[in-house]
């Protein structure tokens, strides 16, 4: 299927099994807007590259997922993502301070981050948590999260934290026998800092993509087993669900779909006083698919994904994903893309 747009997009038509076991076509477009001087977000004159496979910090295996792979059938909700860095409120460094993202009467969502601190044996049964240090900015990743992996202890094996091996301060008793001090999390909710003992479970906490191997992500995927391999290999398992595709953490999945127009406002970011602010575009898209079929298909958008991590406004970047789905793809041969404008 040829796809056509004047629009600075990057488009990509694949095929894929439903859920209901029929194939279907996936049209995928994709855009890049950057701050102006009024404060509000313009498309780039160049349309973006496509993310074809996953983009990691380091190993896959142990470090954040950056960037989600563009290739996805559905998404049943609106990923919102945030790359930023927190930056201690007035410019002078704390031990802590509040972070939130918020998305006018949609969604609140924050938690805390804390200078660095040490998790520190006092005696075999006694350990505590020191003051953290204080700080000035620090980045939100899942690296400086609750998490991470454990080495091999004698005859305990390494393991690693289902919801986020990538991170710090995830402990058992074997690592505790074995060591003298380790990092503690540094960003997490408030409460949970607060815990009394190192084996005390805390909340992942982040604003960026979870990973594909991740819980609770990966529990979406369905069960690849034996039979599976044998009765519906290539298909998906007769238990996998959508939701798979949603790589935003829990919170930030949107349902229904944002559209445009939405305010976005993320404090805690900035030395300044103020939220920074973000207005989405006001700018949907339709499919108009051609063949032995001419319909028209109005396209969610199920990506948005903010970099806010400079300082600079100017420098901060918006990347939007719009998905249509068709069935029959046989019956079509080609698909214009066109502009709609949504109603603030």
């Amino acid at each position: 299927m040829k796809l056509a747009t004047t629009l600075p997009l990057a488009t990509l038509f694949f095929k894929h099994w439903h859920t209901d076991d029929t194939e279907v076509g996936i049209v995928v477009a994709k855009a890049e807007f950057a701050r102006v001087v009024s404060g509000a977000f313009a498309a780039l004159p160049k349309a973006p590259e496509l993310e074809l496979a996953d983009v990691f910090e380091g190993d896959p295996a142990a470090s954040p997922l950056l960037a989600e792979q563009d290739i996805a059938p559905a998404k049943p909700a609106t990923d919102l993502t945030l790359k930023a860095v927190a930056r201690a409120p007035g410019g002078e460094a704390r031990r802590d301070w509040a972070v939130e993202l918020s998305v006018e009467d949609r969604l609140t969502h924050g938690f805390h981050v804390r200078g660095p601190s040490l998790w520190e044996k006092r005696s075999a049964r006694r350990w505590t948590l020191g003051h953290p240090a204080p700080a000035l900015e620090m980045p939100i990743t899942y690296a400086l999260a609750y998490g991470g992996l454990l080495p091999e202890v004698g005859e305990t094996p390494a393991r690693s934290h289902d919801f986020n091996p990538a991170g710090i301060g995830f402990a058992d008793k074997a690592f505790l026998d074995a060591n003298s001090e380790f990092a503690a999390a540094r960003i997490g909710e408030l409460a949970e800092f607060m815990a009394p003992e190192p084996l005390a479970e805390m909340a992942v906490r982040g604003f960026g993509p979870v990973a594909k191997a991740w819980l609770p992500r990966r529990g979406h995927a369905g069960t690849f087993d034996a039979g599976w391999q044998r009765d519906r290999h290539p298909r998906m398992p007769a238990d996998y669900d959508l939701a798979f595709w949603n790589a935003a953490p829990g919170p930030l999945q949107i349902a229904p779909y944002l559209a445009g127009n939405e305010v976005i406002r993320v404090s805690g970011v900035s030395h300044a006083p103020a939220a920074v602010e973000v207005v989405l575009p006001g700018v949907g898209l339709m499919l108009e698919a051609t063949g032995d079929d001419a319909i028209n298909v109005p396209m969610p958008l199920d990506t948005v994904a903010l970099d806010i991590t400079a300082e600079d406004p100017s420098a901060h970047r918006l990347t939007l994903i719009w998905r249509a789905m068709l069935r029959s793809p046989a019956n079509f041969t080609g698909g214009t893309l066109h502009p709609i404008e949504i109603g603030a």
